[in-house]
């Protein structure tokens, strides 16, 4: 596999490029598969798919993003100035069980190489009752996010209609070395804040021995979603902006756990904030996030806690950019929370991102990095759901999932009567 993964791409940019403090974090983490460690979609298409049109579609989007082209020698970032993009894959699942389909969109992506490219895989399934297709991608997250997923639908649909595509925006170098030199210029306010955070992280962190399992790989999952009428006072009501009212009631939950009034977790952000006037990347395809720790508190009722956690989360810098051009990742707190208002692109009436449907299994299920907690959340068609993964012991992890569910139901109809 590696050798064909060399053939590909032969004329290379021999210049070491940096990496975002995102990038770094997990390229150096001890991962069980680095190599499988995905995003991966199905983009739902009324018509038949020319394989030939996609495949010349396929080609001029690796062209037009370089993140597509990148590999990672020894941990450095490296982009080759062309490639020829893997063999399109296909698919008829007439007459298949999902269990085989699973399987076989599995093993589309399941062995990229980090070490050498290619770290992208495309393909076509057919075979739907309704005669509809679908396009299948799967791209490392070394060179995606979420927020890449509509950048890629939209110039993948133009491309495929034969139509003109440029790209305008900023690199994806460009955008890490202004990074890299926001963290050198930042300001002594900027790094003062950083510095006390880091030192209530360390003071403040729990001790979670008593509520996890002895083994961090024995993993509990459950989904949190919440009634329309809670959704609807949320997102209308709240304009959208709910972060204050999920956060306040994660609050409450770790308050439930811990018995503690400070709880720490580590925030993910989409990354794509200004760090100068000259820079936009709006259009830009590659992995953005920022991650930075947040102090969640409890005060004598609701709206102290609301407006506590909603002061703290105003105070961050920029979005909390710096904190990971500064120090980097590499001492968060092990609660992760995620929260995005939408990907982009996925309500559309074709060419439709579908969020529902299996597209295989995106990472190796053995790849843990070490957190007690992960919640993940996405607002879809005015739904909000989240995961909850940890490796609580059950009753805790129960306890947390029911306790945060409640708060915010609790909280959203205090505040939005």
């Amino acid at each position: 596999m590696k050798s064909m993964y060399r053939l590909m791409g032969q004329d290379e940019l021999q210049k070491a490029e940096g990496c975002l403090p995102i990038q770094q974090w997990f390229l150096t983490k001890p991962l069980k598969d680095k190599n499988h460690f995905n995003h991966s979609f199905l983009i739902h298409v009324n018509e038949n798919i020319d394989s030939s049109q996609l495949r010349v579609a396929l080609q001029k989007l690796n062209d037009l993003h370089e993140t597509l082209r990148a590999y990672y020698p020894d941990g450095k970032q490296r982009f080759r100035k062309e490639s020829s993009i893997a063999r399109l894959k296909e698919l008829n699942i007439t007459g298949k069980t999902e269990e085989a389909i699973g399987k076989e969109l599995t093993s589309w992506q399941n062995s990229f190489d980090v070490e050498t490219g290619y770290l992208w895989q495309a393909g076509i399934v057919r075979g739907y009752e309704d005669g509809s297709e679908r396009i299948f991608l799967s791209f490392h997250h070394l060179v995606v996010d979420a927020a890449s997923w509509p950048i890629i639908r939209e110039d993948l649909k133009d491309l495929y209609e034969g139509k003109k595509v440029d790209n305008n925006g900023s690199s994806y170098r460009q955008w890490i070395k202004a990074v890299d030199e926001y963290g050198k210029t930042a300001t002594v306010d900027e790094r003062y804040y950083w510095k006390t955070v880091q030192e209530e992280v360390e003071q403040y962190q729990g001790d979670w021995q008593e509520l996890a399992e002895k083994d961090d790989r024995e993993l509990r999952y459950n989904r949190v979603e919440f009634s329309p009428e809670i959704c609807t006072r949320l997102l209308l009501k709240n304009n959208g902006n709910i972060d204050d009212v999920l956060l306040s009631a994660l609050s409450y939950a770790l308050y439930e756990l811990t018995l503690k009034k400070k709880n720490w977790i580590t925030l993910e952000k989409h990354g794509r904030v200004p760090v100068n006037d000259r820079l936009d990347v709006l259009r830009t395809v590659g992995w953005f996030t920022t991650l930075y720790p947040v102090c969640l508190m409890v005060g004598k009722d609701i709206d102290e806690t609301v407006m506590a956690n909603r002061e703290w989360l105003s105070s961050v810098p920029n979005n909390g950019i710096g904190y990971g051009a500064i120090y980097g990742y590499d001492k968060m707190p092990l609660i992760l929370f995620n929260y995005l208002e939408k990907v982009g692109g996925t309500e559309e009436s074709v060419w439709q991102i579908r969020m529902g449907e299996a597209s295989g299994e995106s990472m190796c299920p053995d790849n843990r990095y070490g957190n007690m907690i992960d919640i993940n959340g996405l607002q879809r068609n005015g739904k909000i759901g989240l995961g909850v993964e940890s490796c609580l012991k059950e009753k805790n992890h129960t306890l947390l999932c029911e306790a945060f569910k409640r708060n915010v139901e609790a909280i959203t109809l205090h505040l939005y009567p």
